[in-house]
């Protein structure tokens, strides 16, 4: 016969109400884009720019592992990007193949992708700007400290400059094929 275990509360001895069960995920945070957002380059192409779509967390264990989800659409005017997941506290990419060799420093080497490309001439190719192209990351990041943490969406120029829009089509006249999409981060913490 199984035994049974019936709690109506967990107490911790030294930090009551804190209880942390090693592998629960023991906080979640998310972060959504509200509209849309234009982030653009000038310049080479090869460049990572900030998009300022971030999600932040503070750990509540001491070694802790992070499951990051992101859920992003966008295109761009004509040519190819991909984004990339960046920690901005301990600067460094997380979510791409580990064959990846450079993060954006000039239009060589394979760079730390978080999501594939949107192909030479970008979503919108066929000359129609109401598009965009929905791209998720997601997978296990353990930062190298405890300290609250910053994850900011970077866009990745990767054959041209210019605009990049997340969240929305290259098209904003605000008839229905302008319509808005949805993007997220999510970040999971479990317990070390």
């Amino acid at each position: 016969m199984a035994s049974v275990l019936k709690v109506d509360q967990l107490q911790g001895v030294s930090n009551a109400n804190n209880v942390i069960v090693p592998g629960a995920i023991i906080q979640v945070v998310e972060q959504k884009l509200s509209g849309r957002t234009v982030v653009n380059a000038t310049g080479s192409y090869g460049q990572s720019i900030a998009s300022g779509f971030k999600c932040s967390i503070t750990p509540k264990s001491a070694n802790p592992t992070l499951f990051v989800i992101s859920q992003i659409q966008y295109t761009s005017a004509g040519f190819n990007a991909g984004y990339q997941l960046y920690d901005n506290t301990n600067s460094q990419y997380l979510l791409f193949n580990d064959q990846s060799t450079d993060g954006s420093s000039g239009s060589s080497g394979r760079k730390y992708l978080s999501s594939g490309g949107l192909g030479s001439s970008g979503f919108n190719s066929d000359g129609n700007d109401y598009g965009n192209s929905s791209r998720t990351a997601s997978g296990l990041y353990t930062p190298p400290n405890n300290n609250t943490l910053e994850i900011e969406v970077r866009i990745l120029y990767m054959n041209n400059v210019g605009n990049v829009f997340i969240g929305g089509n290259e098209s904003n006249l605000n008839y229905a094929y302008d319509s808005y999409s949805h993007c997220s981060l999510t970040i999971m913490e479990i317990a070390g």
